[in-house]
């Protein structure tokens, strides 16, 4: 008789997420008198609980680790001298005056 569609929103940060349920009404012989049916959103208290769960232990921000070792390999001043683009690299650095010519 009505097709239902569920579709999640999310209020920001703070708030929790809630699922309006939409219904769209489908045209049959038997139901032709009936136009149209809508439901208001629900959001029960064990929802908004799991929405603040998953956003509890949501981790932002560490998508950057660094490692000075790994910085220190790749980009290091013995790095640039193993390679001739390095040693390329250590010249025009120098020519131009830095002050720091690798990490």
């Amino acid at each position: 008789m009505f097709a239902s569609v569920l579709k999640q929103t999310s209020r920001g940060l703070l708030g929790g997420s809630r699922i309006a349920i939409q219904t769209q009404p489908t045209t049959t012989l038997l139901s032709s008198s009936v136009l149209s049916t809508t439901t208001p959103s629900i959001q029960s208290p064990l929802q908004s609980v799991i929405g603040l769960m998953q956003r509890r232990f949501k981790s932002l921000g560490n998508t950057y680790q660094p490692s000075t070792l790994r910085r220190k390999r790749k980009f290091g001043f013995l790095a640039r001298l193993r390679d001739r683009n390095g040693k390329k690299v250590l010249a025009k650095r120098k020519s131009k005056g830095r002050w720091l010519l690798t990490h």
